[in-house]
């Protein structure tokens, strides 16, 4: 049965696509893990933040409290390598 369902998910899927989601879980338990370590749950905000891209805008999250930092809209790239927040205050 295991075959069978493995089978499946191959051919219903392009391989490129299976490492994505794959990179995806593993990175997650890695956060939940590394949370885990410093007594801290996982919150949902962050489980959102894995979902993906939507009309090319998304959520940047302080990566150890999960508060808002910015909207990617707000990042502009100078001189080609410098990546800035246009910060509205």
């Amino acid at each position: 049965m295991m075959q069978r369902a493995i089978q499946t998910i191959q051919h219903e899927r392009k391989p490129r696509e299976i490492e994505q989601q794959v990179r995806q879980f593993q990175e997650m338990a890695k956060v939940e893990r590394e949370m885990a370590a410093k007594g801290k749950k996982v919150s949902e905000g962050m489980r959102a933040s894995r979902q993906p891209v939507i009309n090319g805008v998304y959520v940047l999250r302080c990566k150890k409290c999960d508060n808002f930092a910015a909207s990617s809209s707000q990042i502009r790239v100078i001189e080609k390598s410098h990546r800035v927040i246009l910060d509205s205050r």
